[in-house]
């Protein structure tokens, strides 16, 4: 029994009913202190759910409530524009092979004392001043009629006509306009019917609404074998940046994942958020460097292979510092370590620091980091202590980045890959169709990888388009000498 203030001679000679009514109080009091408590860490956890914005957690600025903090950056002192000794940017002249037409302009009279000038002089001329500018054509369609003239067999008495060329096929639209219809929906995030207003008021082309989507069904068939090789190339990548945002089709909740590798940037809509997608999008055994967020379906690669974000990780820390709670200091500690982790890192980028000197500098914010997540892991504070305790879990992963080469602290390639995808979530609302999901993979891995690699995006899917009207192979995603370079 707990020890009362009451003298144990005096309790002894209490009638029985007054010590029962004592006890009743002591337990009533205990039962009341035990809700209040609960209530606190409730009001304490509802509180940070309304203060949660974009600076302290995964939430976008869009979805920030007004309350939310502006982020302002200090004022330099500056004027607005270009820095005294900017080095501007000036259009370059396009070389003679690429200018189509030349006008030469001469002046007749002199504007001082109007006298006729003279042509053709012996004096040396000045340069010639060169002024080019750049204009559209009118764009008008090219319409080709096929004719199938039909010839008589005399053995069968019966007229034949011929069968259209495999690269014309069924379509009444070439491989081009149906690379322009799956480009401007895909990469430029036009809708279906923006896309049939684009392709009238400016290429003088009429397109209903189902060909369009029937041109993108038809691209993402050319696509498929292109982006089954670069799924295959990031399975094999020693390093891979991942991240995973929501998605819609048929209106249910689907997710779509992304994989930015050197080569290659892959795309995969799938219904899971769970390690199934992972393994779809990665393989069953991925040996590189994974770069990810915390979630848990990441857990499946061991921790010596993967590299957390310290972005995500600095939002982590920012919440439990604005905690009323012991897990404040513990929060601005972890802040404080990031802010050195980020210097010694950006110092290095710069050319300020050799590899050597980035690893001796993080030496000591290593031991702090691993004393903060010790304290946090028994603070008393239930957010604290889950965060510190799957930091202590995955403590190989975070300072990844200082041990192997060309691995780096955050997991920004991901997210900026994934920037595209989630503004032309906001326009279309996903996909209404399985083939949909399909079309919007393949088109979002094809032009993210070829951007990556800096080639002709319509070139590609044109030759990509008439590679499948004709049975051919597809062009690769992935040439043969980047290959063999990622390779060695």
């Amino acid at each position: 029994m707990e020890t009362r203030p009451i003298a144990p001679e005096i309790w002894a000679n209490l009638p029985p009913e007054v010590q029962a009514y004592i006890l009743f109080l002591e337990n009533a009091l205990s039962q009341s202190l035990e809700k209040i408590a609960q209530l606190e860490q409730r009001v304490s956890e509802l509180e940070a759910r309304l203060n949660r914005h974009s600076g302290n957690s995964s939430q976008p600025p869009s979805q920030d409530p007004p309350q939310a903090p502006v982020k302002r950056k200090e004022k330099s002192g500056r004027q607005p524009g270009g820095q005294k000794g900017h080095q501007g940017n000036h259009r370059e002249l396009a070389p003679p092979e690429k200018v189509n037409k030349i006008v030469e302009h001469r002046a007749e009279t002199c504007p001082h004392c109007r006298s006729a000038l003279e042509h053709g002089t012996a004096r040396p001329a000045p340069a010639v001043e060169r002024r080019q500018v750049w204009e559209l054509p009118e764009i008008q369609p090219v319409i080709t009629e096929h004719r199938l003239l039909p010839s008589w067999c005399a053995h069968c008495r019966t007229w034949v006509k011929p069968d259209l060329p495999a690269e014309v096929g069924s379509s009444a639209f070439g491989p081009r306009l149906q690379a322009w219809v799956a480009i401007l929906t895909g990469r430029f995030r036009q809708s279906r019917r923006q896309v049939v207003e684009l392709l009238r008021e400016l290429c003088g082309v009429s397109v209903s609404l189902g060909s369009v989507q029937s041109l993108c069904e038809e691209t993402s068939e050319a696509l498929a074998v292109p982006y089954r090789e670069a799924k295959e190339a990031v399975a094999q990548a020693g390093m891979a940046h991942l991240d995973e945002t929501g998605w819609k089709e048929k209106g249910k909740r689907h997710w779509l994942w992304v994989a930015v590798t050197r080569l290659a940037t892959v795309f995969l809509v799938s219904c899971s958020r769970g390690r199934q997608a992972l393994k779809e999008l990665i393989g069953e055994s991925f040996e590189g460097i994974l770069h990810s967020d915390r979630w848990g379906a990441y857990n499946i690669v061991d921790p010596l292979r993967r590299q957390l974000c310290w972005a995500h990780l600095k939002r982590d820390f920012q919440a439990l510092s604005e905690r009323q709670t012991r897990a404040g200091p513990l929060g601005e500690w972890g802040l404080r370590e990031i802010k050195r982790l980020f210097a010694a890192w950006h110092r290095y980028q710069a050319g300020e620091l050799t590899w050597a000197e980035m690893q001796w500098e993080l030496v000591p914010v290593r031991t702090r980091l691993g004393r903060l997540l010790r304290l946090g892991a028994s603070c008393g504070d239930p957010k604290a202590e889950a965060l510190c305790c799957n930091l202590l879990k995955l403590w190989p992963a975070l300072l990844t980045f200082v041990i192997v080469p060309g691995a780096e602290p955050t997991n920004n390639r991901a997210e900026r890959a994934l920037r595209g995808a989630v503004l032309w979530r906001k326009g279309c609302f996903g996909n209404q169709s399985e083939n949909g999901s399909r079309f919007t993979e393949r088109i979002l891995t094809t032009v993210a990888t070829l951007r990556q690699q800096d080639r002709n995006i319509v070139e590609y899917v044109v030759a990509a388009i008439q590679a499948h009207r004709t049975g051919q192979l597809a062009p690769s995603l992935l040439p043969l000498k980047l290959q063999l370079a990622d390779v060695a």
